[in-house]
């Protein structure tokens, strides 16, 4: 079995994500703090602060250091799933992707956690942007066969049983509280990975041609432009610049200064 070629957006997701966790490693051994009150979600760390929604991004590089697994396994379901994706949509497309499904997972938790009174409650990692990412990869390839645990199943299997998991375990925390994982991030994570596969080809569609109208406009915006020089320019020759009226100076002074954007 081939290991996948490192894509440039999951080899600098990657450096990001281990790095935070480096950082935060290192600040714990020396201070005994943590990097999850200023960079962790939570109900209440957004609330009331205008700058607190940044933390639907920062959390999702910011990994638990009591539990080196957090990290290791999302690292390595961005690095299979990751590099599947960002073939298919691009190193762009991928950052993005990372960034908005971990901010949906992010959006979930914070939903259930206010409804399950669990306002102070912060989620930190990768894993509804991870989890995202799976989603979206099991769409594109149902069929490819990964390792999990002891079975080898095919990649639909294994997202669809992931996806139960994370849905059955939100609903069992309204009635015994949230637990150590929060599952209503991945689950936030794998319905932002099953709209982009269901709406993103008509949005990139949409967007095309709204950019091709506007090329369109601007077209004809500069041939309309250049007709108008050129009847001014006649006039020019005919009778001279005296005949010019104090419209068509101004569209000469206006054209000399090239084109408006």
């Amino acid at each position: 079995m081939h290991l996948p070629r490192l894509t440039p957006a999951v080899k600098a997701l990657l450096l990001v994500n281990v790095g935070v966790f480096l950082c935060g490693t290192l600040l714990y051994l020396t201070t005994g703090a943590t990097l999850s009150p200023w960079l962790g979600l939570s109900l209440h760390s957004i609330t009331g602060n205008p700058i607190g929604v940044l933390r639907l991004v920062t959390y999702q590089f910011v990994h638990s250091q009591f539990d080196l697994w957090h990290i290791v396994m999302n690292m390595l379901v961005l690095y299979f799933f990751g590099t599947m994706v960002e073939e298919r949509i691009g190193t762009r497309g991928l950052v993005r992707f990372y960034l908005l499904a971990g901010i949906t997972g992010g959006l979930f938790w914070l939903v259930t956690s206010g409804l399950m009174g669990a306002s102070d409650i912060r989620v930190v990692g990768a894993s509804g942007a991870v989890y995202g990412i799976m989603a979206y990869a099991a769409l594109l390839a149902p069929m490819a066969r990964v390792f999990f645990l002891i079975v080898i199943l095919p990649l639909w299997v294994l997202a669809a049983l992931l996806g139960f998991f994370a849905l059955y375990n939100t609903m069992l925390a309204f009635r015994a509280g949230p637990g150590q994982v929060a599952d209503a991030a991945h689950l936030g994570g794998m319905v932002f990975g099953l709209l982009w596969w269901r709406f993103h080809g008509r949005l990139a569609a949409w967007r095309a041609g709204l950019e091709a109208a506007g090329r369109a406009r601007r077209r004809r915006r500069e041939e309309a432009r250049r007709k108008e020089l050129d009847r001014i320019l006649a006039k020019i020759k005919d009778r001279g610049m005296p005949s010019l009226s104090a419209m068509e100076r101004r569209f000469l002074e206006r054209y000399s200064q090239g084109p408006r954007r």
